[in-house]
């Protein structure tokens, strides 16, 4: 009997190295499918040949591509590279009691999705109820209670209902082993030649235990993983369920689509009440009203002081704060005080004959009116000073004054102004 091909490395089917990109495993596998296929072979090659090289891409890019499966390949390649598939299958005693699973990671382990002969349903079926007999033994021989372990749903076939198969994937997912695994223990404690060495033997052995138990662990369930990604059953259910998922996505665009419709009818049907309507001539009175309130705002915003105007409340508060401004409110407190303390001393030399005049600070800009009398009564005022000093000059030429205090041609300009203030005040 020939003995079986030795397994080929997946990186080494895609000619790829160990550390390509998940894109490089991508465009190697489109290449090496176009030469590969069956149908593009040349007539009269051997096709049987053919396919099972193309099946043979085939598993290599499934378990490349897929990220967990990939790592997993990875921290176990030689193993499942060197594994033995006629002692796994034959049940033939090994150096470890537990059954080889690693020659079961391979699409070419079964062939069809029946439950007899090299089915899908009965191979893998066997391989995990050899895990479970192999659990079960342990048990029994150190003395563990039997129903401390779980018995594990059955696998099925095609006909099985869909709780069946989850209950089956959910077990061998979460599984655990009950073997200590002290057979790959590698130091013999009891020959150590002192306390402390056969400590450390003991340390070494049991991360060896520890270690042999998580990868057989790890072993059984990537298992899992694997079948579950290739059940035809599952499969079937996610195409179903994605089916379903597109449907109500369609469902919903489509209900979406209607409201919107709904909406643009009730809006293109809707009429405004008359009570809601706004007469135009109010409209225009608001606008109007809306205008004249602006204009004053515009008006009001204007200083004195520095006879300037502003656009905006903004501008108007800055301007109050500058140094600018507050200097020339300064100096118009100043000139009205001094005006005030002026006028005051003439009041008093006067003999208190003036009335009160209100130089207070608060005061408006004179509109045109005002400037216009205010101009007309300095016109009348500097008549008068001329009307004084020519009546003066001719009092000068006809009088003659023998005390010699006071001179000629004098005239007191403080009189001739009290005089034009009162004229003024008439």
């Amino acid at each position: 009997m020939a003995s079986a091909a030795p397994k080929r490395c997946y990186y080494e089917i895609l000619g790829l190295p160990r550390d390509c990109s998940p894109t490089d495993i991508k465009l190697a596998f489109r290449r090496l499918a176009l030469t590969l296929h069956p149908d593009k072979q040349a007539p009269g090659s051997d096709v049987a040949a053919a396919t099972a090289a193309f099946q043979e891409l085939q598993h290599a890019h499934s378990v490349l591509s897929d990220p967990q499966e990939r790592a997993y390949y990875d921290s176990h390649r030689s193993q499942i590279l060197f594994a033995d598939p006629v002692s796994s299958r034959s049940g033939t005693a090994s150096a470890s009691p537990v059954p080889d699973l690693f020659s079961f990671f391979s699409t070419s382990a079964f062939s069809g999705f029946s439950d007899s002969g090299r089915g899908f349903y009965k191979v893998y079926g066997d391989v995990f109820d050899k895990v479970y007999a192999q659990e079960v033994a342990y048990a029994r021989r150190m003395g563990i209670p039997t129903d401390s372990i779980p018995t594990p749903p059955v696998i099925g076939n095609l006909d099985s209902p869909y709780t069946q198969v989850t209950a089956f994937y959910s077990y061998w997912l979460g599984f655990g082993s009950v073997m200590d695994f002290g057979w790959a223990a590698e130091w013999d404690a009891s020959r150590g030649e002192n306390r402390r060495v056969r400590r450390l033997m003991e340390e070494d052995n049991k991360k060896a235990m520890r270690k042999a138990r998580r990868e057989y662990n790890d072993a059984v369930r990537g298992l899992a993983a694997f079948c579950k990604k290739r059940d035809k059953r599952v499969v079937d259910m996610a195409l179903r369920k994605k089916a379903e998922e597109e449907k109500k996505k369609k469902e919903e665009m489509e209900r979406k689509k209607a409201e919107e419709k709904k909406k643009k009818e009730r809006a293109m049907a809707y009429q405004e009440p008359e009570w809601a309507r706004v007469d135009e001539i109010e409209l225009a009175f608001e606008e109007e009203d809306d205008e004249e309130t602006r204009e004053k705002a515009k008006e009001e915003l204007y200083c004195v002081a520095c006879n300037k105007k502003f656009k905006s409340e903004k501008q108007w508060k800055n301007h109050e704060q500058s140094r600018k401004h507050k200097d020339k409110v300064a100096d118009l407190r100043m000139a009205f005080k001094e005006e005030e303390e002026a006028l005051k001393e003439a009041e008093e030399e006067a003999g208190g004959e003036w009335e009160e005049v209100d130089v207070g600070f608060d005061f408006k800009p004179a509109n045109e009116s005002e400037e216009s009398d205010w101009s007309d009564a300095a016109e009348e005022l500097a008549e008068e000073l001329d009307k004084g000093l020519e009546v003066a000059d001719q009092d000068n030429g006809n009088k003659d004054f023998n005390n010699g205090e006071q001179e000629v041609g004098s005239y007191d300009e403080t009189s001739v102004l009290e005089a034009g203030i009162k004229e003024g005040t008439r």
